[in-house]
C-alpha cells in the first residue's frame, strides 16, 4: 500500500521496482500494476491460511471435546 501511495504521488517519469533481487526501470502505470497484483496476491494468500486457521480451531474444538468427554476434569487443556 505505501508502494502504491509513493506512485500516486509520482512526477510521470519511470520509477524503479524490485522484482526478487533485481530492480528495474519501468514506467509508474506498470508499477502501479505490478503493485496492485501483488497486493491482490499476498492478500488471497492472507485470506487462504485465515481459512485454514478457522478450519483448525474448529478441528481442535472438536478434539477437546472428545478428550474432556473420555478424561473429565482429570486433564487440563490451554484455551487455544
Amino acid at each position: 500500500d505505501d508502494a502504491s501511495t509513493e506512485l500516486m504521488m509520482g512526477n510521470g517519469s519511470n520509477v524503479m521496482v524490485q522484482y526478487g533481487d533485481t530492480f528495474f526501470e519501468t514506467s509508474e502505470d506498470e508499477a502501479t500494476e505490478y503493485c496492485e497484483e501483488e497486493v491482490e496476491k499476498y492478500q488471497n494468500h492472507v485470506d487462504e491460511l485465515e481459512a485454514e486457521e478457522v478450519e483448525i480451531l474448529d478441528k481442535q474444538k472438536g478434539l477437546k471435546a472428545v478428550l474432556y468427554s473420555r478424561f473429565g476434569k482429570s486433564i487440563n487443556l490451554e484455551e487455544k
